[in-house]
């Protein structure tokens, strides 16, 4: 059964995005499927970590201890996830969402997402020109 709108809006911004940015890596990769293709380009550039290359991961496991060793330098940075817009057709989907620091400024970033079992087995983010 596919994945309606509202579900993926959901499981990115509840699921992933809020633990995040909440500080819990753990839940966090609960979105994914134990194997998932993760490929992620920095949207807001802080603490060394540059637009210019790609994170690229497979497993929850190898994403979950990516997570947990980058949250704390979001947490100091205090940047928070907003997905503005997700659409679904299928077991594949988009998303458009943004970054938002303390100061209010904001970056929007894109993303391609692919499902099974209710949970992303494919991610793919980078940040909008």
């Amino acid at each position: 059964m596919s994945m309606t709108q509202t579900q993926l809006h959901a499981l990115l911004q509840e699921t992933y995005f809020d633990n995040i940015d909440g500080g819990d890596a753990g839940k966090a990769v609960q979105a994914f499927t134990e194997d998932v293709a993760w490929s992620h380009y920095q949207v807001w550039e802080h603490h060394g970590h540059m637009r210019n290359r790609a994170d690229i991961f497979k497993g929850r496991e190898q994403v979950g201890e990516f997570l947990g060793a980058r949250i704390t330098d979001m947490q100091v940075e205090g940047i928070r996830h907003r997905v503005t817009r997700a659409i679904v057709q299928g077991d594949e989907g988009a998303f458009r969402a943004e970054v938002v620091g303390v100061t209010g400024t904001s970056m929007r970033f894109f993303g391609w997402v692919e499902l099974e079992g209710g949970k992303i087995s494919t991610y793919i983010v980078g940040p909008e020109p």
